[in-house]
């Protein structure tokens, strides 16, 4: 019977034994898997940081593009108006240059109706020398008239370019304020998930420090527990060796 006793006392310290072992070093891992869990929670603040950090940058340049185009689009409509009001000026004054250039025709023709009948030299001489500045004027004008209808289509052809460029900047535009308006939604909603992850981090840290510092208390109290529990083992399995011995 008392052999009996020993031996399941001998199991009773060897569970002890195991148990003691099992919770020795509990709140070091306890510690260091709360260390991996705060770990992956911050890599997702981080990574969401990043994101709206991507975005800011983003829209940085959106609205920095936005303004430029801004810029060349008033300065292409400013041109296109100096241009509006620079061809009726110009067509105005070819029509004068029409006009002009009808009546100095008619004066020469005039005059070499004159040079035909002339009967002296010194008339001839008086009559050629006015169609000579007549046709001199004709001259300039009919210059001045072409360099006119050079600038009238040049001035024109700009205008199309600039309204089509007008155009043109106009849809980029468009395009950057969607892809704006799109870049903003999404930097909102990171904004939230990270105001979200930082709370949720906040809560789980502390979390883990009461996790952290139950499991210290834990293994402190039972190993202490165990330990006793083990001598009291000990001495129950030395009393009973010694009656065994006695008995002898």
């Amino acid at each position: 019977m008392a052999d009996v006793s020993v031996d399941a006392l001998q199991k009773v310290k060897s569970a002890l034994s195991t148990f003691q072992s099992d919770i020795a070093g509990i709140s070091l891992r306890a510690s260091n898997q709360s260390q991996n869990c705060l770990n992956a929670c911050r890599q997702k603040v981080d990574e969401t940081q990043a994101k709206i950090e991507e975005l800011e940058s983003a829209i940085t340049k959106l609205n920095n593009k936005i303004e430029t185009l801004d810029g060349q689009i008033s300065s292409a409509l400013s041109q296109i108006q100096q241009l509006e009001n620079a061809i009726p000026q110009m067509e105005r004054r070819h029509r004068s240059i029409e006009m002009e250039i009808s009546s100095l025709q008619q004066q020469l023709s005039a005059l070499q109706a004159q040079l035909a009948d002339a009967e002296d030299d010194d008339t001839r001489q008086q009559i050629q020398s006015q169609i000579n500045m007549v046709t001199q004027q004709l001259n300039s004008l009919f210059r001045e008239q072409s360099e006119l209808e050079y600038q009238i289509q040049n001035a024109e052809k700009q205008k199309a370019s600039l309204r089509q460029k007008v155009s043109e900047m106009k849809s980029e535009k468009s395009r950057c304020e969607q892809e704006l308006s799109i870049a903003k939604k999404k930097k909102n909603q990171y904004q939230q998930k990270f105001d979200r992850l930082k709370t949720m981090l906040g809560t789980v840290n502390s979390n883990l420090d009461v996790y952290i510092n139950a499991t210290r208390k834990f293994e402190s109290s039972s190993s202490s527990s165990a330990g006793q529990n083990i001598k009291a083992v000990d001495k129950c399995i030395e009393h009973i060796e010694e009656y065994l011995s006695t008995a002898l």
